[in-house]
């Protein structure tokens, strides 16, 4: 009798075929203590047999599959798979990292997964990933950089840290599931990462920059971005509903980016949260860029105007002449306009964020104040990025310490004289 490529194998769970052809499994996670109602988590592949194996990689114990009678049953066969390790990428990074990660960052893993470690050691199992293959990956990414598409270009020292993140994240999961016993990126030694000057317009390539804004579409993003050190994702996404002129502040809680969209592959501008958590913050700004920032809002008034009802209703403070987002490309290439128009050596929008807080710091605003205007999560990182800054006013703030000194110790001979010359005169 011909095999029924549909029929259930027993013990499968709720696992079912869909009207497009592909084939869904359904997990049950429990009932919910607070509104009593069942918990349930659905997975989908291209095969029944897929499909049974990422219920099984995601944790499900294969004792509590749920049937379509709602009776649970034992799976038949139910050790867990020992599967290429590019197979249990795509799942770690579906399943576990899918709607935790900025779309961007998302997007960021991806690349590194398909352009570097899958090639490497996607084919081979899971569980004879060793560190010596980490290590040789590492190794040679720092050596030459060779990728997929065969181009053997030299990865930068902070591109292959993050492949080395990526691989433990994901093995650190897979033990987790008890995939594997052991991560053996834990025994893997990190790339070195070489010291790099952080570029910093001077307050000379400051000023110019500041004179050929003058007049400029986007003046008040550039001069925001100066005055603020806010990311250009985060200057992009922002809308004027964020920003309160009466209390000169702003209020940060989205990043605009364009990524790949992981249904139609294409890339487009996407809005989510900041970098991190603590990118979610409310900043003070300078009273001389309010006027700055009311001026673009009145001419951009003009713009909506024109428009009429093609505007765009969202209301982003940095938009095109109908109210949509900026290409993030167009920013960059903006900028380069500029610079070259100032007279100024090649930077890039990055550059503007760390001339703010250099400026800060110089200036004598605490590091705190400083890490909480950028969004850093804790002050060391603003400490340790910004340190050469703070060697160079290291001198000036010491002075302020002499000149303590010598007022106290010239008191101190006062007192001690009035003291002891009495004495001294009997």
């Amino acid at each position: 009798m011909a095999e029924d490529k549909n029929r259930r194998t027993k013990g499968d769970g709720m696992i079912r075929q869909r009207p497009d052809g592909t084939w869904e499994g359904r997990i049950d996670l429990g009932t919910n203590p607070i509104t009593g109602k069942r918990n349930t988590k659905s997975v989908y592949a291209k095969s029944q047999k897929e499909v049974r194996n990422k219920m099984k990689l995601i944790g499900q114990d294969p004792a509590e599959i749920v049937t379509p009678n709602g009776v649970y049953a034992k799976v038949e066969n139910s050790e867990v798979p020992d599967i290429p390790f590019g197979e249990w990428l795509d799942t770690w990074l579906t399943q576990y990292k899918a709607g935790r990660l900025t779309p961007s960052s998302y997007e960021s893993y991806r690349i590194i997964i398909e352009n570097h470690v899958k090639p490497a050691f996607g084919h081979i199992p899971i569980s004879s990933i060793t560190t010596d293959h980490i290590q040789r990956l590492i190794n040679e990414k720092q050596e030459k950089g060779a990728r997929k598409d065969g181009k053997n270009k030299k990865l930068a020292a902070s591109s292959v840290v993050k492949i080395k993140i990526v691989i433990n994240a994901s093995l650190k999961q897979a033990v987790k599931n008890r995939l594997i016993p052991h991560n053996p990126t834990e025994a893997v030694t990190p790339p070195r990462m070489p010291r790099c000057e952080i570029r910093i317009l001077t307050p000379e390539e400051q000023d110019s920059l500041m004179s050929v804004l003058g007049g400029h579409r986007l003046e008040a993003l550039f001069k925001l971005a100066l005055a603020t050190g806010m990311r250009k994702g985060e200057l992009l996404a922002l809308t004027w509903d964020c920003v309160d002129f009466q209390n000169r502040t702003i209020s940060i809680s989205k990043s605009a980016n364009r990524v790949r969209n992981q249904e139609t592959m294409k890339t487009e501008i996407t809005v989510g949260g900041p970098k991190s958590e603590s990118g979610y913050r409310t900043i003070t700004m300078l009273p001389a860029v309010v006027p700055i920032l009311e001026r673009h809002y009145e001419l951009q008034q003009i713009e909506v105007e024109k428009a009429g009802s093609a505007y765009n209703k969202q209301r982003i403070v940095f938009c095109s002449n109908v109210g949509t987002y900026i290409e993030p490309r167009r920013i960059n290439t903006t900028l380069e306009k500029l610079i070259n128009a100032a007279g100024i050596e090649h930077i890039n929008f990055h550059a503007l964020r760390h001339t703010f807080a250099s400026r800060a710091l110089e200036a004598g605003i605490p590091a705190k104040v400083v890490q909480e205007m950028l969004g850093h999560a804790d002050v060391a990182m603003t400490l340790n990025r910004y340190t050469h800054i703070l060697k160079n006013t290291m001198h000036d703030e010491m002075q302020k310490m002499n000149a303590i000194f010598i007022d106290g110790a010239v008191k101190a001979r006062v007192m001690n004289k009035e003291k002891y010359e009495p004495e001294l005169v009997r």
